[in-house]
């Protein structure tokens, strides 16, 4: 209700404000109007003979004549560089069959078997350790070149900070075919 108070005391404020200037000879709506007299009516192009006087701007072009084209605008964005070319894909070699391994007895041998051990730890010194294997309930220990189950070969043992592993051979293959197994976790 205060509200609407203050607003019509505004107003009624502001009426009494306008109405005082216009009484007084202060600036109202009725002096900001120009004169009628001021305006000028244009011609629109029409003289007392009767002909159209067109009017003809100082220059440029007129739309109702032909002519050449106008010149294009050079295009100023930057020409697009070239998306780069792919090196050609290397040809992977593909491996080449091994010839079948020749056992002890002279005959042809077959893929060598899995080694199915699990390399678990070793004992002794580090310049002389000694595996210990594990399968199911079995536990063996090996050093360097003892046989397992007659069929593997330990080639070398690595112990250390870095890495511990065992490199295992078969029995009457090359000494080059070998499986690397490692400390089991």
């Amino acid at each position: 209700m205060a509200v609407l108070l203050v607003l019509l005391a505004v107003a009624v404020i502001y009426g009494a404000t306008r109405l005082r200037l216009g009484a007084v000879g202060g600036e109202s709506d009725a002096a900001r109007i120009p004169d009628v007299g001021s305006f000028k009516v244009p011609s629109l192009g029409w003289n007392r003979s009767g002909e159209r006087a067109i009017p003809t701007p100082g220059g440029g072009r007129n739309l109702f004549t032909f002519g050449p084209p106008p010149t294009p605008t050079p295009d100023r964005r930057p020409t697009p560089t070239p998306l780069p070319t792919q090196p050609p894909r290397p040809t992977v070699p593909r491996p080449t069959p091994t010839p079948p391994y020749i056992g002890c007895d002279g005959k042809p041998l077959p893929p060598p078997p899995g080694f199915t051990m699990s390399f678990v730890g070793w004992i002794g010194p580090e310049r002389l350790p000694v595996a210990i294997f594990k399968e199911n309930e079995e536990i063996l220990a090996a050093a360097e070149g003892d046989k397992i189950k007659n069929k593997f070969v330990i080639r070398e043992i690595t112990v250390g900070d870095r890495e511990n592993s065992v490199v295992v051979g078969f029995v009457c293959y090359p000494e080059t075919v070998t499986t690397k197994v490692s400390l089991a976790r």
